[in-house]
């Protein structure tokens, strides 16, 4: 039989012979356009999920987003308890403790300042001064413990509010170089001697320490310029200058125990005000080389561990 032989249909018209070979052609036809719809399907449904996983990010990058976000909120509230913390120790008073003197002492005064000015404790440190001691020795260490009261409960003044106090004009990197760690007081080196003689007048002196000796040395040949015109009333320097007197004169050189210090020389040739440092750590002020000579003593005593 032909493949290609056409016959007559019931109503009279022509139709086409369907073989084997036709058959076949017309499966592989329909079945390539199913192939192709499938694919075509199939790489539109990975595009898409492509551009949802590159929206949503990979599982890695997730991760790191989630650590990131943890820390920042971390930083956030550990800055805050910081802040917290600082402006609370800043407003509370630290509290007194009697073994935390840089030397021994042999008497102590205690001088409250609430509400205090540089007259008040101008006025009260030398009154205080002009006291009489009760101690029979010779070299007579006077403790003078700043105190305020806040919120009820008695605290150190810390070092920055004595320069603000003695509304003084240091230089404030001097200021922050210094610790909260001092010492004021007063010395007299024979308390039975009348008090208008040398050996019976007493002597103040501040001791500092500091946490930074470069910036603690730098700022105090700065403060040379202005120190005598801030200390003028509270140490009541004898001199017939006044403090713009005394702030124009330089600071001279001076050894004083095998120390290096700095004095200041009145118009009357006398030495009225004296800067030492012991060490890296202490810086002593005081208008008496006596006063000088007796805290290194009690610093060399307080530095010497037992056996």
């Amino acid at each position: 039989m032909e493949e290609n032989k056409k016959e007559l249909n019931n109503s009279g018209g022509i139709k086409t012979v369907r073989t084997y070979m036709s058959d076949m052609a017309d499966t592989v036809r329909n079945n390539e356009g199913s192939v192709i719809k499938v694919a075509l399907a199939e790489q539109n449904r990975n595009e898409r999920e492509n551009i949802y996983r590159q929206a949503e990010g990979s599982n890695s990058k997730k991760i790191f987003w989630v650590i990131g976000g943890l820390i920042l909120i971390g930083s956030a509230l550990y800055g805050s308890y910081y802040l917290i913390n600082q402006k609370v120790k800043d407003s509370v008073p630290q509290l007194l403790i009697k073994n935390e003197t840089i030397i021994s002492y042999d008497e102590t005064s205690n001088i409250n300042l609430a509400n205090a000015d540089s007259i008040i404790l101008t006025d009260k440190i030398n009154t205080i001064k002009k006291e009489p001691s009760a101690s029979d020795k010779n070299g007579v260490i006077k403790f003078l413990s700043l105190t305020k009261d806040v919120n009820g409960v008695s605290g150190k003044i810390l070092t920055k509010d004595i320069f603000t106090l003695m509304k003084s004009t240091a230089p404030s990197s001097l200021v922050r170089s210094l610790s909260d760690s001092y010492m004021l007081g007063t010395y007299i080196k024979n308390p039975k001697a009348n008090m208008d003689t040398t050996e019976g007048k007493p002597s103040l002196f501040m001791i500092f320490q500091t946490k930074d000796y470069s910036f603690t040395y730098a700022g105090m040949l700065e403060w040379e310029k202005t120190i005598a015109s801030d200390m003028f009333s509270l140490f009541e320097f004898n001199t017939k200058e006044n403090k713009i007197q005394l702030s124009a004169k330089p600071f001279k050189d001076i050894i004083i125990n095998n120390k290096d210090a700095r004095v200041l020389i009145s118009e009357e040739n006398n030495a009225i005000l004296y800067y030492l440092f012991t060490n890296k750590n202490n810086l002593i002020v005081t208008d008496s080389p006596e006063a000088i000579k007796e805290i290194l003593a009690r610093l060399a005593i307080k530095n010497i561990k037992p056996l």
